[in-house]
């Protein structure tokens, strides 16, 4: 996986919908929702305007190595970290998982994550 798609915490930026929002109208469409209960876009709005948004950078993100992350993604604290640490991800630290890291991936896609980082190590 390159570095520009997976990011620190080992979630593969490249199947999230706000990562792909911009390019991919499907993923758009699956975040129509969630845009409009924010006010991002109005009440019947669509994909197109989602798209439109993330364009003009009302939510943005280029993936946790890129210059703008969604400041809503859980892996930033994991990214800071490992710039800190000068490592690729949170797999290459030798207190991996740390306490942080395991609360953040007892959620479902968060636990294939660490699942996913564990099997960079064997």
């Amino acid at each position: 996986m390159d570095k520009l798609k997976m990011g620190a915490c080992g979630i593969d930026c490249g199947v999230c919908s706000i990562y792909n929002a911009g390019h991919d109208i499907k993923s758009a469409e699956i975040l129509v929702p969630w845009f409009r209960e924010r006010g991002w876009i109005e009440s019947d709005g669509n994909a197109e305007d989602v798209q439109k948004a993330v364009q003009n950078k009302v939510i943005y993100c280029d993936g946790c190595w890129g210059d703008n992350v969604w400041c809503g993604c859980g892996s930033i604290n994991f990214r800071d970290c490992c710039k800190q640490k000068n490592i690729n991800h949170c797999g290459e630290c030798c207190d991996f998982p740390c306490k942080p890291y395991k609360e953040w991936a007892t959620g479902g896609k968060h636990k294939e994550a660490m699942e996913y980082l564990l099997s960079l190590r064997t």
